[in-house]
C-alpha cells in the first residue's frame, strides 16, 4: 500500500472531530474539522479541503495517517 491509499482509509473510516482534536489539538483541530465539515456540506469533499490545508496540516494528516496503517 501507499501514503495516498493511507489517507484516503484514515478519512473514511477514522476521521472525526476527536480525531482532528489528536492531530492538531483543540483550538486548530475545531477549526479544521469545521472547513472539513463546511467543505462536504457544500459537495466540495476531502480533496478540495485538504488542497486548501497548509503543508504543515497536510503532513500531519499523512504522518497520522501512516501511523495507523502502515503497521
Amino acid at each position: 500500500m501507499n501514503e495516498v491509499t493511507y489517507f484516503m482509509w484514515y478519512m473514511y473510516n477514522r476521521w472525526s472531530k476527536e480525531e482532528a482534536i489528536a492531530v492538531f489539538g483543540e483550538n486548530l483541530g475545531n477549526h479544521v474539522f469545521g472547513k472539513w465539515c463546511h467543505y462536504r456540506e457544500n459537495g466540495l469533499g476531502e480533496l478540495y479541503w485538504y488542497s486548501e490545508l497548509d503543508n504543515e496540516c497536510r503532513q500531519k494528516l499523512v504522518d497520522r495517517a501512516n501511523e495507523i496503517y502502515s503497521r
